[in-house]
C-alpha cells in the first residue's frame, strides 16, 4: 500500500474546509444530524457502503480492499459542547452557546480524509470501517453504538483505533502509551442524615455536621492506605451543602456531600467506590446518624493493548518520526473509546495540537495543521494491519 503525501495535502485543503463547515454548526450529544448528514453526503461520492442509525446518529463507513483478509475499525467522535464561543474565528459557531470546544470537527475532518484516501487506493486486503460517533461528551455514544449491534454487523472486526487532538503536546508530536492512558471516571453523592435541632441544645440533636467532618477526614485514608502505592487514584469532594446560612442557631437535619473518583484500574475505581460507603456509614453511625452513598460509574478506563501499540508506535514513527512518544504519561480525563476496547484490542493516542487553549474553553481551536498528519498516521495504520 503507497501513502503519498502529496494526495494527502490535497485531500486535507478540502478537510479544512470541512472541517470549519462542521465547525461552525456544531451539535451536541445525540442531535448531530446536520454532522451526520454532512458526512454522509461526502462518503456518498464514493463507492463507499455506509451504514446509518447507530447510536442514533452515528455514521459507518466501510471500503473493501482489493483483497480479502481481516477487517479493523477507526474511530472518530463528532459532537460538540455547551460552550459558549469567545474566539472571533471567521467560521466561529453560528450556534449559540454550542461549541467544537474539544476539536471533534477536526476528528470528522481527519476520517473523512482517510475514506477519500482510501476510497480511491484500494490496495489493501480486507475492510476498514470508519466510525463516526455520536455523543461522546458526556453520553456514551460508544456504548450505544456497540449496543445498537456495531460488533453484530461487523462481528469480524479485530482492532480498534482511534485519536484525539491534545493542546501542551507540540503540533506535529504523535503520543501514547502501552496500558493505561485515560482514567476510568465516575461520580458520587453522599447524604448524612441526622435528627438537626436548636443550636443552643446540640446535646439534644444528632448532628450530621460532625459526621459530616469525621467522614472527610476518614475517607482520604481510602486511596492512602487501599490503594496499592503502584496504581493511581483521586478521590475529590466537590460540594457540600447543609442548612442555610441566614438561619444560625438550627443543626441541620442532614447534610449532602458530592464530587468525583478517577482511576486507571477498572477495579481500583470501584474498590474505591465500595470503601466510600462503608466508610461513610460506619463513621456516620459513630454519631447516631446515617450515610447513604449513590455512586455514578462514568466511562471505563483507557488501557492500551501492548500487541497493537507496536503497530500504533510504527505507524506514528512511519508518519512523524522522531516526534512519536511513547512512553507519554497517563491522563486523567476519561473518554469512551474504552468501550471499543473491552470488545477488541486496540490504541488510543493524541496528536499534538500546540500551545492553543485548552480543551473545553471557550477560546479552544483546532490546529488545521495536524489534520494531514492524522490522515497520515491512520493510513499508515490500515498498511500495517492490512498489508
Amino acid at each position: 500500500m503507497i501513502i503519498n503525501r502529496d494526495i494527502i495535502a490535497d485531500i486535507s485543503r478540502d478537510m479544512t474546509e470541512i472541517r470549519h463547515t462542521i465547525h461552525r454548526n456544531p451539535e451536541t450529544g445525540f442531535k448531530e444530524e446536520s454532522t451526520s448528514a454532512l458526512v454522509i453526503r461526502i462518503l456518498e461520492k464514493y463507492d463507499i457502503n455506509i451504514t446509518t442509525g447507530l447510536g442514533k446518529t452515528g455514521v459507518v463507513a466501510t471500503i473493501t480492499g482489493t483483497q480479502p483478509g481481516r477487517e479493523i475499525l477507526l474511530r472518530c467522535d463528532m459532537d460538540a459542547l455547551n460552550v459558549i464561543e469567545d474566539t472571533n474565528l471567521p467560521y466561529a459557531s453560528e450556534n449559540c452557546g454550542v461549541m467544537h470546544a474539544c476539536g471533534h470537527d477536526g476528528h470528522t475532518a481527519i476520517m473523512l480524509g482517510v475514506a477519500t484516501y482510501l476510497a480511491q487506493h484500494r490496495d489493501f486486503s480486507g475492510k476498514v470501517h470508519l466510525i463516526f460517533q455520536p455523543a461522546e461528551e458526556r453520553f456514551a455514544g460508544a456504548l450505544a453504538v456497540i449496543n445498537d449491534g456495531l460488533f453484530t454487523r461487523f462481528p469480524e472486526i479485530d482492532a480498534v483505533y482511534g485519536v484525539h487532538n491534545w493542546p501542551g503536546i507540540p503540533a506535529g508530536t504523535i503520543a501514547s502509551r502501552p496500558g493505561p492512558l485515560m482514567a476510568c471516571g465516575g461520580s458520587w453523592r453522599m447524604v448524612i442524615k441526622g435528627t438537626g435541632g436548636h443550636g443552643a441544645m446540640p446535646h439534644q440533636t444528632t448532628d450530621p455536621t460532625v459526621a459530616l467532618g469525621a467522614i472527610i477526614t476518614n475517607i482520604q485514608s481510602i486511596v492512602s492506605r487501599n490503594v496499592s502505592p503502584v496504581d493511581a487514584a483521586v478521590l475529590s469532594i466537590a460540594h457540600i451543602h447543609a442548612g442555610d446560612p441566614d438561619v444560625r442557631n438550627v443543626i441541620p437535619s442532614e447534610v449532602i456531600m458530592s464530587g468525583t473518583c478517577r482511576a486507571y484500574d477498572n477495579n481500583v475505581h470501584s474498590m474505591v467506590f465500595e470503601r466510600l460507603k462503608e466508610v461513610a456509614e460506619k463513621t456516620a453511625a459513630v454519631y447516631n446518624c446515617a450515610a447513604e452513598v449513590e455512586v455514578q460509574y462514568g466511562y471505563p478506563a483507557v488501557v492500551n493493548d501492548s500487541e497493537k501499540m507496536k503497530v500504533a508506535e510504527a505507524a506514528a514513527m512511519n508518519t512523524v518520526g522522531a516526534q512519536w512518544d511513547g512512553d507519554i504519561k497517563p491522563v486523567t480525563p476519561s473518554e469512551d473509546f474504552s468501550y471499543y476496547q473491552q470488545k477488541v484490542p486496540g490504541v488510543f493516542a493524541f496528536i499534538g495540537n500546540g500551545e492553543s487553549a485548552a480543551l473545553h474553553t471557550p477560546k479552544y481551536d483546532f490546529n488545521d495543521n495536524i489534520i494531514p498528519l492524522g490522515i497520515e498516521y491512520f493510513l499508515n495504520i490500515v498498511k500495517l494491519e492490512l498489508n
